[in-house]
């Protein structure tokens, strides 16, 4: 089934991953707008990091942006904040994503509202994807370039609000759908998910269509991940990256042992398989983190 018309998906990644009462007090102000459906919250201690997916009407979810940034604001001081994953301000980035592909204008105009919206915060930063004022901040490495510690020097660049060494900076803008997801290793070895990464990622020789990709240890699991952004469901299966993870991990002596998926995919994501739910089984999505499939397939949301 799809979605109904008009409405928008939101990814925001905040810089906590560890204090369940900031998380709780975050999630609250962004449903506190009316329309707005919180779908899922994945929390990563050792990334310092947690994603909240929500959806609803384009106008409710600017407001649940609005209103996320503001509490992120207040209750997030980037001046100590660590985690594996890279990152420059207390809401990272903010993500919107039309639900219905020929809407996509409608992501582009509400990322362009929330930056309206919050410029007497104590917030701001630069546009990204779609939005993005330069070319090369199309693609969000760019915009986190030099990470939190560098922004400073960049801090009479940004593209909205201003600039406070409490928030950090932020990257806003419309995208098309993109899947966050880590693969497991069978056990701890950093340089071989730093290796597994460099060989799959699109720009190396050999590498997979619109995957982006990085190693780390994740202590929490017990094991290393490659942790990939899929950035092209339509040229990349969830199984082509995890059976490529597989192979090339036993140059290591190690093997692929499940997988995490970050939000909410659609169906096709599972392409390859005869259901989701076959899907995530040879997947092992459930593997570190439990992964329901009827509540977190989006399409599945609507039926």
């Amino acid at each position: 089934m799809r979605a109904p018309a008009g409405w928008l998906e939101c990814v925001a990644n905040v810089s906590e991953g560890r204090d369940s009462a900031v998380l709780d007090a975050m999630a609250e102000a962004l449903t506190a707008s009316p329309g707005v459906e919180l779908w899922h919250r994945d929390v990563g201690f050792d990334a310092h990091r947690t994603v909240y997916t929500f959806a609803g009407p384009a106008d409710a979810v600017v407001s649940g942006c609005v209103n996320l940034i503001k509490s992120a604001a207040a209750r997030i001081d980037m001046r100590g904040h660590h985690g594996a994953h890279p990152r420059i301000g207390a809401v990272d980035v903010c993500p919107l994503v039309a639900l219905r592909p020929e809407e996509a204008a409608l992501a582009d105009q509400a990322a362009e509202n929330v930056a309206r919206l919050i410029q007497d915060l104590p917030a701001g930063g630069w546009f990204y994807s779609r939005n993005a004022r330069r070319p090369e901040f199309r693609l969000l490495a760019n915009v986190r370039k030099g990470q939190y510690e560098g922004l400073e020097a960049r801090a009479h660049e940004l593209d909205f609000g201003r600039y406070h060494p409490r928030f950090g900076a932020m990257a806003l803008g419309a995208r098309d759908f993109l899947l966050a997801y880590n693969v497991n290793l069978s056990g701890e070895n950093l340089e071989a998910a730093k290796a597994i990464a460099s060989q799959i990622r699109e720009r190396t020789d050999g590498g997979l269509p619109g995957l982006r990709s990085i190693g780390w240890d994740t202590p929490e699991f017990g094991c290393s991940q490659v942790s990939c952004n899929v950035t092209d469901l339509s040229r990349l299966a969830l199984k082509e990256v995890y059976d490529a993870v597989d192979l090339l991990a036993r140059n290591f002596g190690l093997a692929a042992a499940g997988s995490e998926l970050i939000g909410m995919p659609p169906l096709r994501a599972f392409r390859g398989f005869s259901s989701a739910e076959e899907g995530a089984n040879y997947l092992g999505l459930s593997s570190v983190v439990p992964f329901d499939v009827p509540s977190r397939v989006i399409e599945y949301r609507f039926a």
